[in-house]
């Protein structure tokens, strides 16, 4: 059984750190302004699958296996930052979708936001080495390890998920008053530029030292 205040407080903290604008949040930002949340909500979705992937396997050892090995790091850190690159440029060279015809294309935008938002997460070293780090701070001694983990990481994904529809419905009620596709093309720019540069930041992550 995990301790009241201890759940409080970690629910509290994941939900500040996760509001943190990063390159999830800033993903479905730009996307929910671009095309809507037939691609926002899959893409927060899959923020929230990825997450919950991530954090189970930080809490399996993962974390401390990228903590040690600095090769197991700097294959994940690469892999990571050259796919937040790629969608960076994906972004900045896509044309927004007009409310009109954005429904037409919710089957695929659909399995594309999921496989986005799972990957941009799941791939994410920095990620996993804070809930290897942040979790553990909340697992009291006096219960199962194993039970107090997976109610935290359940916990953590579901908040990271609701983070993610906020924002996408949010933007999306935004981009219903915002309909002229130059503004939204110029919103894409800025969005994608901004992923660049998160992958590139990236790129010059440093270990986590033990």
């Amino acid at each position: 059984m995990i301790d009241p205040i201890s759940f409080l407080l970690f629910t509290s903290a994941s939900t500040i750190a996760l509001a943190i604008p990063g390159p999830t949040i800033a993903l479905v930002i730009t996307r929910s302004l671009s095309d809507g949340r037939h691609v926002s909500v899959p893409l927060a979705i899959g923020i929230g699958l990825g997450t919950l992937v991530g954090s189970t396997a930080a809490i399996a050892g993962a974390g401390a296996i990228l903590t040690a090995s600095a090769s197991a790091f700097t294959a994940i850190k690469f892999i990571g930052a050259a796919y937040i690159i790629y969608l960076g440029i994906k972004l900045f060279t896509a044309e927004p979708t007009p409310l009109d015809i954005a429904v037409q294309k919710k089957r695929s935008s659909t399995l594309h936001g999921l496989r986005d938002g799972f990957f941009v997460t799941s791939l994410n070293p920095k990620s996993i080495a804070f809930s290897a780090a942040f979790i553990p701070q909340f697992i009291g001694p006096d219960s199962s390890y194993l039970w107090q983990a997976t109610i935290l990481v359940i916990t953590f994904s579901a908040l990271a998920t609701l983070n993610g529809l906020a924002f996408a419905f949010g933007t999306d009620v935004l981009r219903r008053f915002v309909r002229r596709l130059s503004v939204l093309r110029w919103m894409n720019r800025v969005g994608g530029s901004f992923l660049v540069a998160s992958g590139v930041a990236g790129l010059f992550l440093k270990r986590p030292t033990v």
